[in-house]
């Protein structure tokens, strides 16, 4: 089970906090120092957000930039600053706000190398040879994950079954929170919710001040309840409007009192691509006025989508939910995988649903017959 609509941030960096404060002349001096005195107080006391150190000790060529960025929970990055080495004897300094544990990066176009690691302290202090490849930190959360990503090397390989085994291990038994959550989008609990839920749970427990954690538990639940939910054979099911390729509103409700075929697909999916011309077909073979289809991708760049249905020349509705897992293509119609696809009679009750490309045209016949 791909937990992609977990796609979701670990957690927002917090913004400098500056302070305005507009003073009216006042004829009376001792009010006037009286402000300036709650002013000062306040000003002191203004933020105590903890600022992470990072010294940085490099090999590199002259006149390189090294980026720091911050991994989100989505896999992409937020870059947080930048610094030109003039020379590898004086170390490079970054400070950034660490309120609390995170996942970050130093980046440099230099060699391609890339060092990631947790931040589980406030004075972190990283060698990085980008000739060799290597770099050595004092971070016990980020060397322990190192360690355990060598040990699984071989597993990680194959993809078997000892492999996600070990991960559900490792990560009930992590120290650093920001490692958990780093590692959670390779757990895979198949269609075993439950001990989804439980893993999650045990967690949440683990680390109960952790908004990033608690981020994963309410999308957990909400997924789950997605499943709890789901459409079967005979049930009605509700009308979707998203956005089509001219990025105007449709809606399936103006396909009542005809057969429609909807089915939920996207360009990163090469099962969902071998669809394509039996739809094609589907559309040539059955009449228009008594049969509809609608195709609705979960694509997050619309550039991809647009590209390849221009390129295909799908020619029957297209729609595009942006957000993906979270988006109300899947809150709405509950299905947990892609392909996915239903049946729909004129009444709008589902006639079969999860239907495999070499039966569709087959399925299509039977209920127009009927």
């Amino acid at each position: 089970m791909y937990f992609h609509f977990l796609l979701k941030e670990l957690s927002s960096l917090t913004a400098p906090f500056y302070i305005q404060q507009q003073m009216q002349t006042k004829r009376n001096l001792v009010f006037i120092i009286m402000i300036a005195i709650a002013c000062s107080i306040f000003c002191r006391c203004k933020s105590t957000e903890p600022i992470g150190k990072i010294t940085v000790s490099t090999k590199i060529g002259l006149d390189e930039k090294i980026y720091l960025s911050k991994i989100l929970f989505d896999g992409n990055t937020k870059l947080i600053d930048s610094a030109i080495v003039i020379s590898n004897k004086e170390p490079l300094i970054f400070n950034y706000p660490n309120a609390e544990e995170g996942v970050y990066e130093l980046t440099s176009t230099f060699n391609n190398f890339k060092i990631m690691f947790i931040s589980d302290n406030n004075d972190l202090k990283i060698k990085a040879d980008y000739f060799t490849r290597t770099a050595s930190l004092n971070s016990a959360a980020t060397n322990s994950l190192l360690k355990f990503r060598e040990l699984q090397a071989e597993h990680a390989k194959l993809k078997d079954s000892i492999y996600f085994k070990n991960l559900i291990n490792y990560e009930d038994t992590v120290k650093s929170p920001a490692t958990f959550t780093y590692v959670f989008n390779e757990v895979d609990f198949g269609n075993n919710f439950q001990g989804l839920k439980e893993f999650i749970a045990r967690a949440a427990k683990r680390f109960p001040s952790y908004q990033p954690v608690k981020d994963i538990q309410q999308h957990a639940n909400n997924f789950l309840k997605i499943m709890e939910e789901e459409y079967h054979v005979g049930d009605q099911l509700p009308s979707l409007a998203l956005p089509d390729r001219n990025n105007k509103k449709y809606s399936t409700t103006q396909l009542k009192g005809k057969l429609y075929f909807i089915d939920f697909w996207s360009t990163f999916c090469p099962a969902c691509l071998a669809y394509t011309e039996v739809k094609k077909q589907a559309l040539k073979t059955f009449p228009a006025s008594r049969f509809a289809m609608v195709s609705v991708a979960l694509d997050p760049e619309p550039a991809d989508w647009k590209r390849y249905v221009d390129g295909e020349k799908l020619s029957w509705p297209q729609l595009i939910d942006q957000k993906v897992w979270e988006g109300p293509a899947v809150k709405t119609l509950k299905f947990d995988s892609i392909p996915s696809n239903f049946l729909v009679s004129g009444e709008g009750k589902v006639l079969a649903k999860a239907i495999p490309k070499d039966s569709l045209l087959s399925t299509i016949r039977r209920f127009l017959k009927d």
